[in-house]
């Protein structure tokens, strides 16, 4: 596809800006004290043999940096726990001298390919990032004890395959990526969060961190070291595979590399290895850019992961020399890897069609692997629009645009107004071209994902099998097919929306349409200032407002700062009232006990909620629910195994507001009496078309028709007197949007109710039978929840 458009000539200074960032090593405020000197704090090593301790692993680092000429060692960021990230750099010493040299022509890779593809042939000296992931599971503890295994003997030995590595590599190694677990003995980090489901989300600091180190150095390759699978397996991976990789220039390397590393294996150990790609027809996919190599491949890595077989020494070994055939084919094999590497970034940036695989790799594999859909078609644009009328909420929209540059895809905005297919859009219009290197992140960030129900025998390691940035964090964007000839400069940063200040009135309001306002409720509520809401839609001087307006009174002390708080730091738009509405609800801060997953709990303190998280244990002993107003719950029945009698009392007791997440809460819900209604679920995980019914409280701040990620789909088939119905699939057009339902058609969900809310005496119940906090990606549908926890304040 041919795009017609102009960009205004500043483009040459922001490329030499990009390159003078990418010069910056990546460095995080830390604790008191060298990065050498880690506290002392008690610690959960390996069970099977004696792991080093994350403590140790400071100390040892700058032992062999002190030692060492080959290597560098800084601090990339820090954990959600506050422990450092450790990146060690590791070449030879003239190398390590020319870092920023490296990493301008790594940036050249993505603003003219060509030439860094004749750079790469004109210095045959040119050395390749190879990037290496420890333990980002923190229980699977041989990853880090083979990282540092390998950085000493990088660091130290002499042999010629010791010095062919150095005159090829520039190793890059997060020694721990997951300290918390680490020191826990837990898979996920301090927010109970598994990091390698975080990649499309980067919700946690360690993610970010990592990030950032991909993003200023593009690694060629990267080795994310895990465990527990035996025989040992070595990505790549079975179908089904995402189609935004250039997966032809990525398999026939991926896939040499990998018999090398089980060659290796083999050698050194006599131990066997499976790689997914040849030897299985499905179920270990890299469909997901959720994954740690999977995110990696958007920005021109030969991804893999490596599971060691053994929890004992057997597993650091096995690890380390798997990584040692790795570098070592690396070594031999540079220059073409490379080359490939830079002609995935080529094809986008001169937006070239994707290629099929090459039949002499499809021949190694079992026949009929790949489904049709492995060719993307890329669109010419996606445009973001700033604000009104296409912006529910800017905030989102600034997110959204901060997270596309974060992750090194290219945004400009229009100079001026235009029309693009019919519409008309505003002077400063984001605008996200398809022709830069990185399409395939952009269009995975930006897609609205596929419809995978009716892949035969398809079969995913672990959901979600679609995601989409706009359509579950709640941002308009257009999809534009056709060229389009338009004026754009480019963006470098992305500023926080500015609010507005209204004039003099009896009252203030201001809308829940964002997560803004959610977390400037929480905050003011914290602080004792008071506040309103109104449940349902009022006017006032003539102007209509929708349900649930937070409103402040005039009067109260320092009103003037309170609202230029709510428009400088929180960006809000506030509107004089000319008094307090009739039906406003004086709100308090609710205590919420919390019976969900850790996404639950992180979320709710991001909008800095005042809630308790429990489990099992707690309620077992009997604990008093009284001193809570509002119980939300996604994991716990009257049924549930393991539960006292003390545990189901607690539950019978308890008087106050409820909230039920899926299944196990409505369940609840449905054990206590609280509400009528019956319900059905469906398979899969997917997303799909909602429509709201804004003028309930439930519902108050969304659109009339919107989108939503539902995991193991429940809905209600039938709903009682009295039971309200905030959202249902949107009776206008198909429930499912992508992802995987199989039966969606026939399922009976088409237009059924899937939130609800009714009372019971004093007591309120909220249903919600889609998944709003799954794994903290579907933002926008936190506003839900938290509508359905204020819900609870109405007389």
């Amino acid at each position: 596809m041919v795009q017609v458009r102009r960009r205004l000539r500043v483009v040459g200074l922001l490329v030499v800006l990009c390159i003078l960032v990418g010069l910056v090593p990546a460095h995080a405020a830390g604790r008191d004290g060298p990065w050498w000197k880690p506290d002392v704090e008690a610690e959960v090593p390996s069970r099977h043999y004696d792991s080093i301790l994350y403590s140790e692993i400071g100390p040892r680092l700058r032992q062999i940096q002190l030692n060492s000429n080959r290597v560098h060692v800084e601090v990339m960021g820090q954990s959600a726990g506050g422990r450092d990230l450790f990146l060690v750099t590791l070449s030879d010493p003239e190398a390590l001298g020319r870092l920023g040299r490296y990493q301008a022509i790594r940036r050249t890779m993505l603003t003219d390919p060509e030439r860094a593809q004749a750079l790469i042939d004109e210095f045959g000296d040119f050395k390749v990032p190879v990037f290496i992931n420890g333990s980002i599971h923190g229980s699977e503890y041989p990853g880090t004890d083979a990282a540092l295994r390998l950085i000493e003997t990088l660091a130290y030995e002499d042999s010629p395959q010791v010095q062919a590595i150095l005159e090829n590599v520039i190793l890059l190694v997060n020694v721990v990526q997951n300290p918390d677990g680490r020191v826990l003995g837990t898979r996920a980090n301090a927010n109970g969060f598994d990091l390698n489901r975080d990649f499309i989300t980067q919700s946690q600091p360690e993610t970010r961190a990592t990030v950032r180190v991909l993003t200023e150095w593009n690694p060629m390759v990267l080795l994310d070291l895990h465990g527990f699978v035996s025989p040992m397996l070595i990505e790549p991976c079975t179908p089904p595979h995402n189609p935004n990789y250039e997966y032809d220039l990525y398999i026939q390397w991926a896939y040499q590399q990998a018999l090398a590393m089980e060659a290796e294996l083999e050698a050194q150990m006599g131990l066997p290895a499976q790689i997914p790609f040849r030897d299985d027809t499905g179920g270990w996919d890299d469909w997901p850019p959720t994954y740690t190599p999977m995110y990696a491949m958007f920005h021109g890595a030969y991804g893999h992961t490596l599971e060691t077989p053994f929890e004992d020494e057997r597993g650091v070994d096995a690890h380390y020399w798997a990584v040692w055939g790795a570098l070592k084919f690396i070594a031999e094999n540079r220059a073409g890897m490379i080359h490939d590497q830079i002609e995935i970034f080529r094809r986008g940036f001169l937006d070239l069609p994707q290629m099929p695989i090459p039949p002499e790799i499809l021949e190694q594999i079992e026949p009929n692997q790949f489904p049709d859909e492995l060719i993307q078609e890329f669109p010419a644009a996606y445009l973001i629009p700033a604000g009104e009328p296409f912006q529910l909420s800017a905030h989102q929209a600034v997110r959204l645009v901060d997270f596309l540059l974060f992750n090194d895809v290219q945004v400009e905005r229009a100079v001026a107004d235009f029309e693009a297919e019919g519409v008309s859009y505003p002077a400063g219009t984001y605008v996200v071209w398809m022709d830069q290197p990185k399409r395939g992140l952009a269009n995975t960030i930006l897609e609205d994902g596929r419809n995978l129900s009716d892949w035969e025998g398809v079969q995913f390691y672990s959901p979600p099998s679609v995601w989409s940035l706009p359509l579950l964090w709640g941002v308009h964007r257009a999809v534009i097919e056709a060229d389009l000839s338009i004026d754009t400069v480019p963006v470098a940063a992305v500023s926080l929306p500015q609010g507005t200040l209204p004039g003099t009135g009896g009252a203030y309001a201001y809308l829940p349409t964002s997560l803004a306002a959610i977390r400037a409720t929480n905050d003011l509520l914290a602080r004792g200032v008071g506040l309103y809401r109104v449940p349902g839609p009022f006017a006032d001087d003539g102007r209509e407002f929708g349900a649930g307006a937070f409103v402040l009174p005039a009067g109260q002390p320092g009103v003037e700062s309170l609202l230029a708080e709510l428009a400088g730091v929180y960006g809000l738009d506030v509107l004089a009232l000319d008094g307090l509405p009739a039906s406003a609800v004086e709100m308090h801060r609710q205590r919420v006990v919390l019976y969900a997953d850790a996404a639950t709990a992180f979320l709710l303190d991001r909008l800095n909620f005042d809630f308790a998280s429990i489990g099992l244990s707690d309620l077992n002993r009997g604990i008093d629910l009284a001193q809570y107003d509002v119980f939300v719950n996604a994991g716990v029945t009257l049924s549930t195994g393991g539960l006292s009698k003390p545990g189901k009392d607690a539950l019978v007791a308890y008087a106050g507001d409820y909230v039920g997440i899926r299944t196990h809460g409505v369940r609840l819900a449905l054990d206590l009496g609280l509400i009528d209604v019956d319900y059905q679920t469906g398979p899969g995980n997917s997303i799909v078309r909602l429509a709201f019914e804004p003028d309930t409280p439930v519902a108050a701040g969304f659109p009339a028709g919107g989108y939503a990620f539902v995991n193991t789909p429940l809905w209600f088939s039938s709903v009682g007197a009295g039971v309200e119905v905030a959202a249902r699939f949107d009776p206008g057009a198909d429930l499912f949007v992508s992802g995987y339902w199989p039966g969606w058609e026939s399922s009976g969900a088409g237009e059924q109710p899937i939130v609800v809310h009714g009372r019971a005496g004093e007591r309120d119940a909220v249903l919600i039978g889609l998944d709003p906090t799954f794994r903290g990606h579907p933002e926008d549908a936190l506003r839900l929840l938290a509508n359905a926890i204020y819900s609870g304040l109405e007389p």
